[in-house]
């Protein structure tokens, strides 16, 4: 099983890579899924047996990066995860910087926002109060990180946490 799951890995990032290349050179509009499977390496099976679309490739490896974040950030205390949201989620998106910048440079934008609302796992939710929380939470979450990304991904206002976005659930 490891062997194929190697593989599998190996495909992605062969797919994600090539993208980025392509993307570098030309819109993403322009490019096809022969071209991008050529400068890959990889087959059109390949592709479709991972992908429906080569947006799909952008927003997995942007959930997959902050999966990796999210796993070791969430074990914080709850001081200094408030304290630290926001300069580590900011760090993380650097660290995918030139990929933002080429999903931006092609009107995507609804893909960090795709991503966003994946990561805070909306439709996961059964319990209604949390469905409207973790939505609320996306929204703000994507809201301001567009908004960074559009003021060249600078420093962010040092005194900002989470504690300034309030979702209190109302007392029964």
């Amino acid at each position: 099983m490891a062997r194929k799951n190697e593989a599998h890995d190996m495909v992605m990032e062969s797919l994600t890579e090539a993208l980025m290349q392509l993307m570098g050179t030309k819109p993403l509009a322009d490019i096809s899924i022969s071209e991008l499977c050529d400068r890959a390496g990889v087959s059109r099976v390949s592709f479709y047996r991972n992908f429906a679309s080569m947006d799909d490739i952008l927003v997995r490896h942007l959930t997959r990066s902050t999966d990796a974040w999210w796993a070791q950030f969430s074990l914080s205390s709850e001081e200094a995860f408030y304290q630290n949201f926001w300069p580590e989620l900011l760090t993380e998106y650097r660290k995918n910087q030139q990929l933002i910048l080429l999903i931006y440079q092609n009107e995507r934008s609804n893909l960090l926002k795709e991503h966003i609302f994946t990561c805070c796992a909306v439709n996961d939710c059964t319990d209604e109060w949390e469905a409207y929380l973790r939505a609320g939470l996306a929204g703000a979450l994507y809201g301001l990180v567009d908004e960074w990304i559009k003021r060249g991904m600078g420093e962010f206002p040092k005194d900002f946490s989470l504690h300034k976005l309030r979702f209190d659930k109302p007392e029964d």
